[in-house]
């Protein structure tokens, strides 16, 4: 099944990135007996979902909430021979809990057997993988004139496996941020930024802007291209590693992707010479990016001067370098802190819009509140007197 309706592709995309249950809702142009063979071989025997699926915990939710919409729909429709997939509702049981029966009988309404089942509330999220679906910016002008249908194969994916907590372990590093989504759009729709150049990412976290940036240089495989994920913590780090080389991913193909624990204080220490090395010997980028990494006032001097130093050793060589960061302005004193800090380091910064959703829309599912409108993207370069 590779062309499907665009509604019934908009369920597989909440599907696969962990859309709340609540906000999920069957289309209502759709058949029945379509929205079930659909759920079936998009969802339950899909092969990726078999080998990266959501949590337990997800999967229960969203399948409660899909089977009593289809019964409604059963319902609705009159068509008394049709029938829920037997494969959905043993899907389903599946990822209930084992200990206890399941109450009720074989009576017809399903609703009453497995839809209203007592489960633990307060229940902490656990790890998922979670998956993204893009489509590069060539395959966005090839299906401008299909907008009902969507051909899946124009779509590249990205697979995580993340916390869905906020904090977990003491780091906000192990799952996706909203600003990161942002930026991922921005880099889809300008690909030339990162293509057959060499990228250095600031707080990397668990890689989906690396899975991104990767897929995207791969994606031009004629240009050399190279990427380096820096992060403070080495078990980010490490999570990072393994999402970037999940075999799913286009990342895994990469040959020249390189991880790497960065401290951005060690710029403030005396001898800011091993610092120096690494930044200009080593990995010698022609662009910097970075998400979500304005957010720890404590933090924002030192980011700003390894980002003021790494274009400074540009300038020094003859390189013009520059720098996208994306943030969600979550206060106002931290966000204008990181521009006070980077006028006093001698740095320009101007905003780049935001661009329009083709073909893919993120919905962050931990991060409430965050949209659009409080995320900003600049481009940042060593202010020219």
């Amino acid at each position: 099944m590779n062309t499907v309706r665009w509604e019934i592709f908009a369920l597989l995309r909440d599907y696969a990135s962990l859309v709340p249950a609540r906000l999920i809702q069957i289309p209502s142009n759709i058949s029945f007996a379509e929205m079930n063979r659909c759920l079936v071989e998009l969802i339950v025997l899909n092969p990726h979902f078999q080998l990266y699926a959501p949590s337990n915990q997800y999967q229960r939710s969203f399948w409660k909430t899909i089977v009593r919409q289809l019964e409604d729909l059963l319902n609705r429709s009159g068509e008394e021979d049709e029938e829920i997939d037997p494969r959905i509702l043993d899907h389903y049981l599946s990822t209930l809990p084992t200990s206890g029966p399941i109450p009720g009988s074989s009576a017809p309404s399903l609703r009453g057997q497995i839809c209203d089942r007592g489960l633990p509330l307060g229940e902490p999220p656990s790890k998922s993988f979670v998956t993204y679906f893009w489509k590069p910016k060539l395959n966005q002008v090839q299906e401008q004139s299909h907008q009902d249908m969507v051909n899946l194969t124009y779509y590249q994916s990205s697979t995580l496996e993340e916390s869905r907590t906020t904090i977990e372990g003491g780091t906000t590093g192990l799952r996706t941020w909203f600003a990161s989504h942002m930026l991922a759009r921005y880099l889809i729709q300008n690909p030339s930024i990162v293509e057959g150049k060499c990228v250095l990412e600031l707080g990397s976290g668990i890689g989906y802007l690396g899975i991104i940036v990767a897929s995207l240089q791969q994606l031009s495989p004629k240009v050399s291209s190279s990427l380096w994920l820096t992060d403070v913590n080495e078990e980010v780090l490490s999570q990072c590693r393994r999402n970037i080389q999940l075999p799913c991913n286009k990342s895994s193909t990469h040959k020249s992707v390189e991880f790497r624990v960065l401290d951005w204080e060690e710029v403030s220490r005396s001898d800011v010479k091993p610092l120096e090395n690494l930044l200009q010997n080593q990995i010698n980028p022609d662009i910097i990016i970075g998400a979500d990494i304005v957010f720890d006032p404590a933090l924002v001097p030192p980011l700003v001067a390894v980002i003021a130093l790494v274009l400074q050793l540009g300038s020094k060589s003859g390189i013009q370098r520059s720098a996208i960061i994306a943030l969600t302005v979550r206060k106002a004193e931290t966000f204008q802190s990181f521009l006070n800090h980077a006028r006093e380091e001698g740095l320009s910064f101007e905003d780049i819009p935001l661009p329009e959703a083709k073909g893919f829309e993120f919905v962050d599912a931990v991060e409430t509140g965050a949209s659009a409108d409080n995320v900003r993207v600049l481009r940042i370069t060593l202010h020219r007197i």
